[in-house]
This record gives structure tokens, C-alpha cells and sequence, in this order.
């Protein structure tokens, strides 16, 4: 009996730091800090040798090479929109300033707790499993033999539990998938410039479930965009 509340106290111990590390992964993943507006249209905006129509053009053939959906497109307003679906992570996703704080806070503080809770209980057990091995050693040749069996039996059924709420769940409704929109504004500033502003909206599902969704403002992701669409215009 008490061999048996010992094994399922390291258990439950065992399924909190597996817990806090998961939600360390997901939920306290650091992610950047969404830019000022002056920051995100000096990064958004780019002045391209074009008319508003031959600019579309391009961009339109940018977009379907890096593998977009091209949705509404009106030239009346200079406006065109695109999105992505991917089970890979093509760009960080900012917070959004408002939540920013209270976000930082909530994740800090909840980090914090489980953590305490999970080495806590983590090395608990581990001082319950030592003083469990040292009344194994002291059975006699006959009893471990099936107390062995019944080692076995309890990890057979811990491996079974990992199967069913651990890494090995590997059905669809957990599979992660991020989905980028993009907004293209086109403003015509001359005969034959216009100026280029993109946008891009970033949401990260796990299954159907939202949880995490802002901006996309990471430098290198525009500089790619911008240099295929001056590529593409001067072919």
C-alpha cells in the first residue's frame, strides 16, 4: 500500500514538470514586442519605378511564388490582400501593445508558481522512489522476482499514459498550423512610381483552438518581399 501511493505521488510529481515545460514551450516562448507605428512604416513601405497597375502585376506573381492565396484585389483603392496556411512557422509573431503588460505579467507569475510546484514535487518523489529502492533491496530472491513484474507493469502503464497525453499524440487535432495575411497598399506617387506599404497578420493555431495572433514585423520577412517584387518588375 504504501509502495503504491508512493509510485502515484512520483507520477502526479512527474506529470507537473511535464506540464510547466510544455506551457514553458507554448505559452512563455518569447515573442517580440509589436513595433511604434513610425517603426512599422519605415519597415512596411518601399517606392518602386511602376505604375500602381504594373506594381499589382508584380506583386501578384511575388505573392503565388512564395505560395499565397491572393483574395480581394481592388485597384480603385490600391488595395490587394493574401493569405497562407502552414503547418511551418514562416515569421515571429509581435504581441499586441495593448496586452503587452498584462500578458508579461500573467505569464510570469504563472511560470513562476508551476515552476515552484513542479521541482518541488519533482524532487519529493525522487527522495520517495530512493527510500522505495531501499526496501526493494531488502526482499528476499522470491519476492523480486514478482515485484519486478509489477515494475514492469506499473512502467508498461506509465508508457501507455505518455502515449495517450504525452509527445506521441500526434493526431490532427494537435498538429500546430500558422496563418499569414497579407495587405498590400499601393499609392501612386508620380507618373511612374508608386509607393508600396505591406502589412502582414499572423495567427498560430493549436488544432482549432487561436492562441496566439499579431502582427508580423520582423525585418528579414519584408527585405525578402520587397527584394522579389524589385526583381520581378525589372525582368
Amino acid at each position: 500500500m504504501k509502495t503504491t501511493s508512493i509510485n502515484r505521488f512520483s507520477r502526479v510529481a512527474s506529470w507537473l514538470l511535464i506540464i510547466y515545460l510544455s506551457f514553458i514551450v507554448s505559452g512563455c516562448s518569447y515573442r517580440p514586442a509589436e513595433l511604434t507605428p513610425e517603426q512599422a512604416r519605415v519597415l512596411q513601405t518601399r517606392d518602386f519605378n511602376g505604375s500602381p497597375e504594373e506594381v499589382a502585376k508584380a506583386a501578384s506573381v511575388v505573392l503565388q511564388e512564395m505560395h499565397y492565396t491572393l483574395g480581394n484585389v481592388d485597384m480603385g483603392l490600391g488595395l490587394m490582400t493574401a493569405s497562407r496556411t502552414s503547418e511551418r512557422y514562416l515569421a515571429p509573431i509581435s504581441r499586441e501593445t495593448g496586452a503587452e503588460n498584462e500578458l508579461e505579467n500573467e505569464l510570469g507569475t504563472f511560470c513562476l508558481i508551476a515552476g515552484t510546484v513542479a521541482v518541488v514535487g519533482l524532487f519529493i518523489a525522487w527522495m520517495f522512489d530512493a527510500f522505495d529502492d531501499d526496501d526493494d533491496d531488502d526482499d528476499n530472491d522470491d519476492d523480486r522476482r514478482p515485484h519486478r513484474r509489477s515494475h514492469r507493469s506499473r512502467s508498461h502503464h506509465n508508457d501507455s499514459s505518455w502515449s495517450l497525453f504525452g509527445s506521441n499524440d500526434s493526431g490532427p487535432s494537435s498538429a500546430d498550423s500558422y496563418t499569414y495575411t497579407m495587405t498590400v497598399n499601393l499609392e501612386e506617387l508620380s507618373l511612374q512610381q508608386t509607393r508600396v506599404r505591406l502589412t502582414v497578420q499572423g495567427e498560430h493555431y493549436e488544432g482549432p483552438s487561436l492562441v496566439e495572433s499579431g502582427p508580423v514585423q520582423d525585418q528579414q520577412f519584408f527585405i525578402d518581399f520587397f527584394t522579389r517584387l524589385h526583381a520581378t518588375l525589372n525582368r
